[in-house]
């Protein structure tokens, strides 16, 4: 899928590294303390958990690539709609996600450009990130307006539904 659509993989790679020691300890804590005897069916169990995760960065890495801020904004008004019968302001609060999910990487950024000593890296990082928000540019966002999604797409939620409760049944 990285493929087809262009996106960049040395990303995806780099976070996979700074998560080795999440997937590392998942594969000790839950192979080692999940029964009493080594079993190699709890080793294949435990791989499985592993690869779901990897799986769901991997996707969650291609949506944030390939989907506008616009798109972004979009999909979260129509999953917070219920809670705009209760009065919550959901369009801001999809701005401010959308707009989170835009920053985060230049603040990524910010973190791997310090090169000092491990004492003044925070105030280093604390001070340009301050220093970025008072110069960012503004711009203007469009709030598209809300469209329901085609009836086809509901079909996967429940796809998604049957195969976690197929475990449970």
């Amino acid at each position: 899928m990285f493929i087809i659509y262009k996106c960049p993989i040395s990303p995806i790679i780099i976070i996979l590294i700074r998560l080795r020691w999440l997937f590392l300890s998942i594969l000790i804590l839950n192979l080692f303390f999940s029964s009493d005897i080594f079993n190699i069916l709890n080793l294949f169990i435990v791989i499985e958990k592993v690869i779901i995760l990897i799986s769901i960065i991997l996707a969650a890495n291609l949506f944030l690539t390939i989907t506008t801020t616009q798109e972004i904004i979009a999909s979260l008004q129509w999953w917070f709609l219920p809670l705009t019968k209760l009065g919550f302001p959901t369009e801001r609060l999809a701005v401010r996600i959308a707009l989170v999910l835009d920053t985060v990487q230049i603040v990524q950024n910010f973190y791997t450009d310090i090169n000092s000593d491990t004492n003044n890296k925070p105030t280093e990082l604390f001070a340009k990130v301050l220093t970025c928000a008072n110069t960012i540019p503004l711009y203007f966002l469009e709030i598209p307006e809300l469209s329901k999604p085609p009836w086809w797409q509901w079909i996967y939620p429940l796809i998604i539904l049957i195969l976690i409760l197929n475990d449970y049944l």
